[in-house]
């Protein structure tokens, strides 16, 4: 029969090796379910590190300069994930749009992981109602 100590540290070890798997599983983060080929393209090309990656050229492919601000207003709406679901912490998804004038910064979440979120960061410009600058960068915010 096994003593009491050889139980309690088989226990710690298997506990140990459930925490590692799901920290690494966890740390790289799940692939969002997404039907954005904008938020497709911008993971393809960034790292779960890759924070304050610049992503101007990647956006300007689905919104290049002279686009009527309501067509620029619907790509900025679909570009969403479909959070993963895992059993030991909830996603928090940021979505939020502010406009200032003549411009419009977007955040939205593109991946969430157990440590925090990237979040594609795109601000627009217009004048005479079409997209004159646009600028646009993955954050990280880790929680």
């Amino acid at each position: 029969m096994f003593s009491k100590g050889r139980l309690i540290g088989i226990g710690f070890g298997l506990f140990a090796l459930i925490c590692l798997v799901a920290t690494f599983d966890y740390s790289r983060g799940r692939l969002p379910q997404t039907d954005s080929p904008l938020v497709a393209d911008v993971l393809a090309a960034t790292i779960a590190r890759d924070c304050g990656r610049d992503a101007t050229e990647i956006v300007a492919r689905y919104i290049p300069l002279g686009t009527e601000q309501a067509q620029a207003e619907q790509v900025l709406e679909s570009v969403t994930i479909v959070p993963p679901k895992p059993w030991f912490w909830s996603p928090m998804i940021e979505n939020s749009t502010a406009w200032d004038g003549a411009s419009v910064e977007a955040l939205r979440t593109i991946k969430a992981t157990a440590f925090g979120n990237n979040l594609l960061r795109i601000h627009l410009s217009f004048a005479d109602k079409k997209v004159k600058r646009i600028a646009a960068e993955v954050v990280c915010r880790f929680e």
